[in-house]
């Protein structure tokens, strides 16, 4: 009999990129994989069995929580922190390895949240750095950024989010036009400095491509017909789809604000535009710099800095786009989704 993954995500879309495009696409080989999330389905759904968590969140809870304690499985893998107590009762109940993979500094996420009123931040950071111990003590932990290592008392592996590489298009040497954001649109993620900075460069259309909700997506309309620069907002696209919008960019944009939920994290579409030849201007935050500044057709600026942001876009001409297209093939070579490792970790918990 085949050994089966069940893998559960309440909150992630069914086609996020870590999750569908580099853990269950790894490990589709040597497992039959059962793939619980909320509607839709994965556009892709080649290798594995999904199951639809439908209802709101609370809902989409107890039925991840009634998919792992039913379904035949050998091990269980959860991406939301929400998920932590189920997957502990599973482990509890089922006796089976249970995996939480952290993609983000949780506690760090809920004090910069801008829907949360501020009186909660605190209370729900501290109740997030519980859980976290909780599933350290109760389960098997991975992560997805070494800065996401003093969260935990112990060592945990880290599988870096770097670019499934054979997904990625071609480089394209041709023609670019246009500059490119790829992820959620926020103000915290620079959002607006961004439109404010290509305003300021004379520069367009930028490329919004990312879930935004209806508030900001009216104040962006409304700022960039003020501002008299064209912006596009193309809303959630494949990864696939994403990707070759990028690689088609004349820069590709991480404007991400300095708050303790990105300062030390590394914006994973920054190595995927240079992997594609894409010039690259992002914020000079450590967990960005500390990887990317010494690689050709890289631009950082101070986090936040409209004028330093513009000068960055104006600056990219013939020669920076050399400079990233030259490097994309060593990009390629140094940053790769770590299949292997992830393999050897997961037979590890059936071995063991």
């Amino acid at each position: 009999m085949s050994r089966r993954l069940v893998v559960v995500t309440t909150v992630h879309p069914a086609d996020d990129p870590r999750i569908r495009d580099k853990h269950i696409r790894t490990l589709s080989d040597e497992f039959d994989v059962v793939y619980a999330t909320k509607a839709p389905a994965p556009s892709d759904p080649e290798g594995i069995e999904w199951r639809a968590l439908s209802g709101g969140r609370v809902s989409r809870w107890f039925s991840a929580l009634r998919v792992m304690l039913t379904t035949r499985t050998d091990v269980i893998a959860i991406h939301d922190p929400e998920l932590i107590p189920a997957g502990i009762l599973a482990r509890l109940v089922r006796c089976k390895p249970v995996v939480y993979d952290l993609h983000e500094n949780v506690p760090a996420q809920i004090l910069t949240r801008p829907s949360l009123p501020r009186v909660l931040r605190w209370p729900l950071a501290a109740v997030a750095r519980f859980w976290l111990s909780m599933a350290e003590r109760h389960l098997t932990v991975s992560l997805a950024e070494d800065g996401y290592g003093p969260l935990f008392v112990s060592d945990h592996p880290v599988f870096p989010n770097y670019p499934e590489v054979p997904l990625l298009p071609e480089v394209v040497a041709g023609e670019r036009s246009g500059i490119v954001y790829v992820g959620d649109v926020t103000e915290q993620r620079g959002a607006v400095t961004l439109l404010d900075a290509a305003a300021d460069a004379g520069l367009g259309p930028v490329l919004y491509v990312g879930r935004c909700n209806d508030t900001l997506r009216r104040h962006l309309l409304e700022r960039a017909a003020e501002r008299s620069v064209e912006i596009e907002l193309m809303g959630w696209r494949p990864h696939a789809e994403a990707m070759a919008i990028a690689g088609r960019a004349l820069a590709g944009v991480s404007p991400l604000h300095n708050t303790p939920n990105y300062r030390n994290s590394l914006p994973t579409k920054t190595l995927e535009y240079l992997a594609m030849g894409t010039p690259v201007v992002a914020s000079d935050l450590p967990g960005t710099s500390s990887v990317i500044e010494s690689l050709p057709g890289v631009r950082l600026v101070p986090a936040g800095d409209v004028d330093a942001l513009a000068r960055a876009l104006e600056s990219i001409d013939d020669a920076a786009l050399g400079e990233a297209l030259a490097g994309a093939a060593d990009v390629r070579q140094r940053y790769q989704w770590p299949s292997g490792e992830v393999r050897a970790f997961y037979a590890s918990l059936l071995d063991g």
